[in-house]
């Protein structure tokens, strides 16, 4: 499907093709090597550019938010034999249902995912994380659920409403654990409003609360929601 490492002017010729099948983004139409027949073979193709621009999950994911009625799942597996990684599509699948409430959405991610498997382990994003860098690093320790399912390392969550900045993307028992540990390092003692605005909120108070106590975390000054906690002497 892909035939080389996308250029920028293969990556805003893609982006304008995305706008033309109702896409949030904006593009140019500027010549690239392919030529497109149809909505579910340029999902594909943007599915396997993703790994080369982050920005392309958001889109991919808030199109599928809005528009998954208007894709033809059939023709769209028919394209997997052709990609690089098909495996990207059931990442995309997983954004889909984390937010939706549509049990037709959830059957249509069903679908594009039966009989995928995960990959061997490695980063989603190629040439984003430098090797021992921060970035990796969190990737590895903290990488996003739906990512980790099919086998990839990657931290960043996508954004799927910007005007009412919601997101998608959920982080494990590991991963919460690590960003916990994470932050009490830095911080010596933290409040449970800190320990949920590093989670993005994606957990009850009562899950944060457990995760701190679960690591041996204390109380340590305050009261309420002010109460802060750090490790055991």
């Amino acid at each position: 499907m892909i035939r080389q490492i996308p250029t920028t002017v293969h990556l805003n010729r893609l982006y304008f093709e995305l706008a033309k099948i109702g896409a949030f983004c904006v593009g140019e139409q500027r010549g690239w090597p392919y030529k497109i027949d149809n909505k579910e073979e340029l999902i594909a193709l943007a599915c396997d550019m993703s790994r080369h621009d982050p920005r392309l999950v958001d889109v991919l994911a808030e199109f599928f938010v809005r528009k998954w009625r208007e894709i033809n799942p059939a023709k769209l597996r028919g394209y997997y034999k052709n990609m690089k990684t098909p495996q990207t599509v059931a990442v995309i699948m997983e954004f889909l249902t984390t937010v939706t409430k549509d049990e037709e959405a959830v059957y249509l991610a069903q679908y594009l995912t039966s009989g995928l498997r995960p990959v061997p382990l490695q980063f989603y994003f190629f040439n984003l994380y430098s090797v021992g860098g921060r970035l990796a690093t969190r990737a590895a320790e903290e990488g996003v659920y739906e990512y980790k399912k099919w086998g990839f390392l990657a931290c960043e969550r996508p954004v799927i409403n910007s005007e009412k900045r919601l997101m998608s993307g959920t982080f494990d028992n590991v991963a919460r654990r690590n960003i916990l540990k994470r932050l009490i390092d830095e911080k010596k003692e933290i409040s449970l409003g800190e320990y949920l605005s590093a989670l993005k909120f994606t957990v009850s108070r009562q899950q944060a609360l457990l995760d701190i106590k679960a690591i041996g975390l204390i109380k340590h000054g305050g009261a309420g929601r002010a109460v802060k906690w750090k490790m055991a002497a």
